[in-house]
């Protein structure tokens, strides 16, 4: 029997990792299946405590980082490790923030490799409100060496500008644009009435609230929960690891055409996924949390850049 192994990043919030891993245990139905939980150097005692928590359960091992090593070196840990110790046939790189409920997840992943061979795939993944659906990103997107020098430019602009609203104490004036509201206790978070979930289509900016219903080829997946194949292990051995946090899945897009690699979208699977719950842990100031965004994207697409100049 095939087998399927789950890969979870933990960043400090280890009940939504175990969350996540449990998902997986009490719902799926394919039972040849490992659950790889990386705690990517919480150092807030997720390590421990997941060890813990599933000591008696077999199918799930916690490894650690010892550091945070960002998003793609901390999911290459977890699947270099299934890889050397399952051999599995397809490995699923979930964010700790992912359930699991479809119970055919597995069945469904292998029928439609056996039918349409894929060397990543993305499922229908929505979220809590199960209003907003975020793959596929973007149908088609054309990255030059020009389109990514201005998203380094807008991206640095708008860290910038973050910074200042801070520096100014503006927050307040311009969080609604932003769909931001306090709450009762002070923190920063959505305003539900507000939708800001966007795909792309043809170039355009979207609103994300319904369902792609067609399967499509080649797009652009959100990195939040992808299913690599060994398809894709005969040209990769993970994420491009030259970036700390964000421009993930741009970077597999970029590669996979590059390497001739199937992208697929498969709207007859499905997940559920919290959104951001990592970052909105560490940051609870609207501010603070763009800042770091864009900070840190500015730099994903600086290395994304230097790759790119070695293949254009």
């Amino acid at each position: 029997m095939r087998t399927i192994c789950y890969v979870i990043l933990n960043y400090k919030t280890y009940e939504e990792a175990a969350a996540c891993a449990e998902s997986i245990l009490s719902t799926q139905t394919w039972k040849n299946m490992h659950i790889v939980i990386v705690d990517n150097g919480s150092g807030n005692g997720s390590e421990e405590w997941l060890a813990e928590h599933f000591i008696d359960e077999k199918r799930v091992r916690v490894i650690a980082s010892g550091e945070n090593l960002g998003f793609a070196r901390g999911n290459n840990l977890g699947i270099r490790y299934a890889r050397e110790h399952y051999d599995p046939d397809l490995i699923v790189a979930a964010n700790s923030d992912i359930l699991f409920e479809q119970p055919d997840f597995g069945e469904r992943l292998f029928e439609i490799y056996d039918r349409k061979p894929y060397a990543i795939l993305g499922a229908d993944v929505v979220d809590a409100t199960r209003t907003q659906h975020f793959n596929p990103v973007a149908e088609k997107r054309s990255y030059t060496l020009n389109y990514m020098r201005k998203q380094i430019a807008v991206s640095w602009a708008k860290c910038k500008m973050f910074q200042m609203i801070k520096l100014l104490h503006l927050k307040k004036a311009i969080a609604g644009h932003y769909g931001v509201v306090s709450d009762e206790t002070g923190r920063d978070v959505k305003d539900g009435s507000k939708n800001l979930t966007t795909r792309e289509e043809d170039g355009k900016s979207v609103s994300a609230d319904s369902r792609v219903d067609e399967r499509m080829k080649d797009v652009l997946l959100h990195g939040c929960c992808l299913v690599f194949s060994k398809d894709f292990f005969k040209q990769m051995d993970g994420f491009y690891d030259g970036t700390f946090l964000y421009a993930e899945e741009e970077i597999l897009y970029y590669l996979a055409g590059k390497y001739g690699m199937t992208l697929l979208y498969a709207p007859e699977i499905g997940c559920m996924h919290k959104e951001a719950v990592s970052t909105n842990f560490v940051m609870q100031n609207f501010c603070d949390a763009k800042i770091f965004y864009f900070g840190n994207i500015t730099k994903s697409y600086r290395a994304f850049l230097a790759l790119m100049k070695k293949y254009e």
